[in-house]
């Protein structure tokens, strides 16, 4: 079996690092269950809220556009086209924005929004000019306007909605934590523990689901689990 863990709102909570009880749990699991980390985040920004144990394990970044597999992160970039799209609606919209490359990124808006201070806290990237970046892996857009979304998805663009936060998550097209996962070949069973909308692909395949809080509504199956709940539920798994 293998078992996949989203990160935010999932395994780690506010930004802040993994417990140490889930942590714990998760090393436990992983001497007799494969163990995967699939998030939002690219891999520069999950590997410091991960603990060093967990370093070496294989990761999917950027809701799937970001591949860590045997020490070597692979990429799926925007297409020409897709980039120049998005950049556009940033500019012709005013949108602040957070645009990631395979490790540098730009950031443009509020610097105390939780997503910002949650950018290469080691210091290890650059923040550059929006139009220096190359390739586009991963794109945040803080707006929900519909008829930017809708401009979006008839680029066949994946759009993921985070209506409390008030921003969509953008990958290029067809590329999902499930694509990514799919990728790797792996022939057995799928446990996924996740709780918002870029966790639905991992949650459709998977033969067992554990969905964190309350994001998510009921038209989602899977056991619903408190965060407190989380560390001894994965011990039940060992």
């Amino acid at each position: 079996m293998t078992v996949v863990f989203d990160l935010d709102g999932t395994t780690i909570f506010k930004g802040k690092k993994m417990t140490a009880d889930i942590a714990s749990a998760i090393l436990k699991l992983s001497k007799n269950r494969k163990v995967i980390f699939a998030s939002a985040r690219p891999i520069r920004d999950m590997l410091p809220v991960l603990p060093e144990d967990f370093h070496e394990f294989t990761l999917i970044g950027g809701n799937g556009a970001f591949i860590k597999d045997q020490g070597e992160i692979t990429t799926t970039a925007f297409s020409e086209k897709e980039k120049n799209l998005i950049f556009k609606l940033i500019e012709s919209n005013n949108l602040n924005y957070m645009v990631d490359s395979s490790w540098d990124y730009s950031y443009q808006g509020d610097t105390n929004h939780p997503l910002y201070l949650g950018i290469d806290p080691h210091k290890q990237a650059e923040n550059k000019e929006l139009n220096a970046l190359n390739p586009v892996v991963k794109a945040v857009l803080f707006t929900m306007d519909a008829g930017i979304i809708a401009t979006l998805k008839d680029e066949n663009i994946t759009v993921h909605y985070h209506g409390r936060e008030h921003l969509i998550d953008l990958s290029p097209a067809d590329i999902s934590k499930w694509t990514a996962f799919n990728s790797l070949n792996l022939k057995d069973k799928l446990t996924m523990f996740g709780n918002d909308a870029n966790d639905i692909p991992m949650f459709k395949q998977a033969n067992q689901s554990f969905i964190i809080g309350d994001i998510l509504d009921e038209s989602i199956t899977g056991t619903r689990l408190s965060k407190d709940a989380v560390a001894q539920t994965i011990l039940s798994l060992c």
